[in-house]
């Protein structure tokens, strides 16, 4: 028998929000002001949204309705608030490198356009230094067991809620005319 130690939960699922309004709104964003970077490397991200934006109510609440379920079901409690959120749009070959998002309880993220071949998420497993180190070359077929990272596909409409301290990545947009947009968001 095998029993399950130490999980590191991944909340998914799909929205229906007129993504087309938000990624406008992104791209206009991005017009007014140089953002910052973060984990980006390449692309434009804004700095953290502080007034209240009517085209995403709807998201926001959502996102705030899906931690609910989420945090119930893992049997955590935390006031399920967002404290920050901003905006990804990442074009032709940008990337945003592993990290995790300290000193938040659940982080999250809403895709609003993703084109073909405009890379994926990817998380990493918490104790991947040692776990690569001593177990990288013995798999025989990768699973949630043995894997040191695992993706996630980018999908427009999708929502992924998980712990802030999971280290992620999001792969290299390789479209060459499209962009990838994301909103990003810390929970506490």
């Amino acid at each position: 028998m095998i029993q399950d130690l130490f999980k590191s939960p991944i909340y998914k699922t799909t929205l229906s929000l007129d993504n087309t309004a938000i990624s406008k709104y992104c791209l206009s964003l991005s017009k007014e002001n140089k953002g910052r970077v973060l984990s980006n490397v390449g692309g434009w991200q804004s700095d953290n949204l502080k007034d209240k934006q009517p085209i995403l109510n709807d998201l926001l609440l959502s996102i705030e309705e899906h931690c609910s379920i989420f945090t119930k079901a893992l049997d955590i409690k935390i006031k399920n608030k967002i404290d920050n959120i901003w905006i990804n749009i990442n074009g032709y070959k940008d990337v945003n490198r592993p990290h995790c998002h300290p000193r938040c309880l659940i982080s999250g993220v809403y895709y609003v356009q993703t084109p073909k071949d405009c890379g994926n998420i990817t998380f990493y497993h918490p104790s991947i230094d040692t776990f690569e180190y001593d177990w990288i070359e013995i798999q025989t077929n990768y699973n949630t067991y043995n894997s040191a990272e695992w993706w996630l596909p980018s999908k427009a409409g999708r929502l992924y809620l998980f712990p802030g301290w999971l280290k992620h990545s999001v792969e290299a947009n390789l479209n060459k005319k499209e962009k990838r947009i994301s909103i990003s968001f810390n929970l506490t």
